[in-house]
Parts: structure tokens; sequence; C-alpha cells
């Protein structure tokens, strides 16, 4: 749960069809970190119209309430298709509009496929006009056909008459996805009898089919969230990364609600992101956190140490001569960096080969530092993490909140170079064109 985004919201109360946006009373930290979970998280929902949101909190609550738990992988591929045979007759074929879908052609494909034909369309045939489409090598006059619906799925194998090229598409793109598709599940679904999964994967397109959804993808979002919500619920393991955290769905529930209607008399969305990202790095770099300042507070109490405005502590270990840089120019160092603990994390001094980079193009610790230096001059550096790297976890040896202590030689400063002025010549052609 890392960086999130912002969404300006506008109203004190709000309704989306049947789910009313109200404030709620969270009477302890767990409350409010189910209640920021479901707010940020409504930021996922990918129709913001209020038929796609009512969808969305719909399938919340159905898959929350196991409706599509025990699916098996053919199943829950049988229900995918069904679902999303409506978003190929608006959309095109894989939500591709380029290619109109023709469901009767597609779908007996399919089970043509399944069942092992390859009289229509040979397998190779298949692949090549496929690769043709993905490619995109065919005329788009030659692919703007009427759309043909789907009611029910065939239950088995038919010979098709392909009358033109968009029908041998859909042919084509049935062979070649249910080929991988057949292939795939074999070996991933343990549940279901090798036997029956052609009539499992039918039996669930034609549950999909009769389904009456306005988004597929907002719906099937809305059921796989309800039903990982449920799931963490059984295992009590906890909400997300809180696993201490118990949790409460009507809460994050109300929280959905209230963040898909912009409702931020609460929190918006913005401060839900806020809040549990700095919650998870309090948790889990919180002492952390406290060791560094307690550190630099102590560093700072040092005579041979100096501190800057901004909070940068510094030593001279040795002056040098000459023309300090800015922050434009381009800086050649060599340096050796350590956390408190003495970890050394980079070291020019061990590459044995010195570092040039823009004094602009660093962290804000040592744009700052730098510039109080001369040629040949040495000093160190105590950077506090608002002027490194923050509450940023970049994965390595640097945790959050570190304080980064430097040894740095300044061996050479390189000018920036003087913006020149273009002659008049350029600048009227320039403005010319």
């Amino acid at each position: 749960m890392r960086k999130f985004s912002i969404l300006i919201l506008a109203a004190a109360l709000l309704a989306s069809c049947g789910y009313k946006a109200k404030t709620i009373t969270l009477e302890n930290e767990a409350d409010s970190i189910n209640y920021a979970f479901g707010v940020y998280y409504s930021s996922f929902i990918s129709d913001s119209t209020d038929e796609g949101i009512e969808e969305f909190l719909n399938a919340v609550k159905a898959g929350y309430k196991g409706e599509m738990d025990d699916l098996a992988p053919t199943a829950l591929l049988g229900m995918q298709l069904g679902l999303s045979a409506k978003s190929f007759e608006t959309e095109g074929l894989f939500n591709q509009p380029q290619l109109t879908f023709n469901g009767e052609i597609f779908f007996q494909g399919l089970v043509n496929t399944w069942l092992g034909d390859t009289t229509t369309l040979p397998t190779a045939q298949a692949q090549s006009l496929a690769q043709r489409v993905m490619m995109g090598q065919l005329p788009e006059e030659d692919l703007q056909y009427e759309t043909v619906g789907i009611k029910k799925c065939p239950s088995e194998l038919a010979k098709v008459e392909l009358k033109n090229l968009m029908d041998s598409v859909n042919y084509a793109l049935a062979v070649l996805q249910g080929g991988q598709w057949k292939t795939m599940l074999e070996q991933a679904d343990t549940i279901t009898p090798a036997d029956q999964m052609t009539n499992t994967l039918i039996e669930n397109i034609n549950k999909g089919l009769k389904t009456k959804i306005y988004s597929p993808e907002t719906y099937l979002g809305g059921r796989q969230f309800g039903s990982m919500i449920k799931k963490w619920e059984e295992e009590n393991k906890g909400l997300g990364d809180f696993e201490d955290i118990e949790v409460k769905f009507d809460i994050i529930f109300q929280g959905l609600i209230n963040g898909a209607n912009e409702y931020e008399e609460m929190m918006n969305r913005e401060e839900a992101g806020k809040y549990l990202n700095d919650l998870a790095n309090e948790r889990e770099f919180g002492e952390w956190r406290r060791e560094n300042e307690k550190w630099l507070a102590d560093n700072a109490k040092k005579d041979s140490v100096q501190t800057t405005p901004s909070g940068l502590q510094y030593k001279v270990l040795k002056e040098g001569q000459g023309e300090k840089p800015t922050a434009i120019d381009t800086v050649k160092v060599h340096y050796e960096g350590r956390l408190i603990n003495d970890t050394i994390f980079d070291s020019s001094y061990r590459r044995k080969e010195p570092v040039s980079f823009p004094l602009n193009g660093v962290i804000a610790g040592w744009t700052e530092g730098l510039q109080l230096m001369s040629p040949g001059a040495e000093y160190m550096f105590y950077i506090p993490q608002q002027l490194g790297y923050g509450e940023r976890n970049t994965g390595g040896m640097i945790q959050p909140f570190s304080t980064l202590i430097f040894r740095v030689q300044l061996l050479e400063v390189k000018k920036a170079q003087p913006q020149t002025q273009p002659a008049e010549q350029d600048v009227q052609l320039q403005m010319i064109d």
C-alpha cells in the first residue's frame, strides 16, 4: 500500500442509487483502518457512473457472501467469458473496437476447439490469421460487419460456414485462445474432472450470459474484492498489510460507498491513502525513525558539527580552495555512504573510481552540502531523512526515515555553460514556423 492517487471531493451527503453516503462513528484504530481501506479502494472502481458504482457495490456484497467462492478455474473462465460477451458486442472482440464480434461463430469455434475439431479452420491457419490481426495487417474496411450477439453457448461440435474475413477472425481467435486456455486449465484446474471440463466451461458461459450486468470489468472487480475481504476474514489473517487488524466488512463497505460518492466529511481518498501509508510505515519503520532522530539530535550537540537552517549537519575535515559549485554545476567526487548503524551502502572508494554528476540531480542534502565546499575539500555530511530519501522504501539497505552519513571529497567542479542567445535569424525562422 504505497503512493496513492488524489480526487477532489465535493458533497456533504450524496447517494449512488440505493447506497447512501453518510458519517459513521469510528471507535478505535481498527475501525479507522477499515474505513480508510474502503475509501481508498473506491478509487479502483473502473466505471464511475452511477450505474457502474452501484454494480461494483452489488458485486462486492455478492463476492463477500461467497457466491463465486467455490468456482474452480474452468468454471471461473466460463463465467468470465459469458459476462464479457456483452461488452464484446459494444466494445469489439476482446474489447478491440476494430474487431466486430460474432458471438455465434466465436463460441462455436471455442466449443469445437475444446472438443478437438480442426476441420473448419486448422490450427496453423488460425494462428497465421490471428498473428495478422495482432500485427494490424488486416485492412480495416474488411472488418466492418454487423455485430452478432449470443444468447446461449452451443454444447456440441458443429460445422461452421465462414462467409467473410470477420467470421474467420472470430473463429481463428476462438481456436487460438480456446486451445491455450484448455492447455493451461488441464494443468491448473485440479478440481474439475478432465471428462467434465468442457461441460463445466459451457455451463458457466451460459450462467454468465444470463447474468444481467452493466460493466463486466466493474462487476468482476467488485466480486473479486468482496471475495478477498471474506477470505481474509475467514482465515483470520487481518486486513491486507495490517495482519493484526480485524476485518470489519460493514465499515469497509461504507468506506467504499463514501469514497465512490465523493463524500469527504470524514476522509477523502487522498487522506485515506496517506493515512494507510503513514500508518504502515510507522508500524514497520517507526522504531528506526526514532533511533535516527535521536542519533541526529545527539550528533548536533558535538562542537565540530554545524547545522544549516534546513537541518543538514556537516563537519569540515579539510578545507579546499577555489570557487564553490552552484546547483547547476557538475561535480566530481569521491564518497562513502553509511547508515547510523555503520552499514556502508555505497562507496566510490571501494570501486576505486570517482563519480561525476550534475549537482541538481541528486538528493537535497547533497545539493546543499556540496555548495559549501571548494575543490580539494573533504566534509562529513549527516543528512536527515527529509533531505534524503524520506519515507520511500528503496528496497535496498536504505530503509525509510534513514539518516545518511557521507564522507565526501570534492575533486573538481565543472561550471555550467551559460545559455547563449539564439541568432536573430534563428528566432525569426522559429517565429515563422
